[in-house]
């Protein structure tokens, strides 16, 4: 498997999808990006990468696309933003967790968070799978 590969993967699983040209534009720019940078991808710096100013529902979809099981090129990750300025990391299952019951506690002290929708700011890091495969050209 290659970034080529996962990018043939895109153009063929969804032909004639607009979003997925967002997609392989977020490919391309992940590829040029080192290890560090890989870490955290904002929606502001995946925007910005695709010469996009807004959310809209073709970047939602091209998101949709790279988080999919199929092509799997990035993970979605959370952080709860306190109000006192501190964030704390919420796993995929925390979060889903949450999302069901509509209770999410604090990671840490275990405290109910009202409102925690409103919290998190939302990022993504790349998969394992994307990183396997830039190491194979």
């Amino acid at each position: 498997m290659s970034v080529e590969n996962l990018k043939r993967e895109v153009a063929t699983g969804w032909p004639d999808v607009p979003a997925a040209t967002l997609a392989l534009g977020v490919i391309e720019f992940m590829g040029e990006l080192d290890d560090q940078e890989l870490r955290m991808l904002t929606i502001p710096k995946l925007l910005d990468a695709v010469g996009r100013k807004e959310i809209d529902q073709e970047f939602l979809a091209a998101l949709a696309i790279l988080v999919s099981s199929t092509v799997h090129a990035l993970d979605a990750k959370a952080f709860l933003c306190e109000e006192e300025g501190f964030e704390v990391h919420v796993d995929a299952l925390e979060l889903a967790t949450a999302r069901k019951s509509g209770l999410l506690e604090h990671p840490e002290t275990g405290a109910l968070i009202e409102d925690f929708e409103s919290k998190l700011i939302p990022y993504f890091e790349v998969s394992t799978r994307f990183l396997e495969a830039r190491a194979h050209g």
